[in-house]
């Protein structure tokens, strides 16, 4: 049985709908990833404070408001050949538009986080590019035309 990895991911959305996303370069053969903020809660740590403390770290941004819980998922994930079982939950959280910074990435952090770059609902639609999750596009399209849902939506792959 793999471990449970508790986590949080955030939709970091510009005053123009745009969705901060960070590119890694996760795998051996160098292709990239794209993967919205987020990371894993520390011990007795809640969602929200989790969300608050990753934005930061990975950003450098503290002027963010958190909004609603939108999703949930649990997914089998490969890390740098452990298997984990991570039970995300996805919050909106806005901002003005920033340049973010690398200054409080971890040092493993800084061997992989490769970049960042602010995605329309539209762009990333279209793009060829790997993102994660591979769906992230069409979920972010339907959030912004339909809003935060009354109760998190379970983005599982069944």
């Amino acid at each position: 049985m793999s471990p449970v990895r508790r986590t949080v991911k955030v939709l970091l959305l510009d005053q123009a709908d745009r969705l901060l996303l960070l590119r890694g370069d996760e795998y051996a053969d160098g292709h990239s990833i794209w993967f919205p903020v987020g990371g894993g809660l520390e011990n007795g740590e809640d969602a929200v404070a989790a969300a608050l403390r990753e934005i930061d770290e990975e950003t450098g941004c503290r002027d963010v408001t958190i909004g609603p819980e939108v999703w949930r998922r649990q997914h089998l994930y490969s890390w740098r050949g452990t298997r984990t079982d991570v039970h995300e939950r996805w919050f909106v959280a806005r901002t003005s538009h920033f340049t973010p910074s690398t200054q409080a990435l971890s040092d493993e952090e800084q061997t992989y986080i490769t970049g960042f770059h602010w995605w329309t609902a539209g762009e990333l639609i279209a793009t060829t590019a790997e993102v994660f999750p591979p769906d992230l596009g069409t979920r972010f399209q339907a959030f912004l035309r339909s809003g935060a849902p009354a109760t998190p939506i379970d983005i599982s792959q069944k």
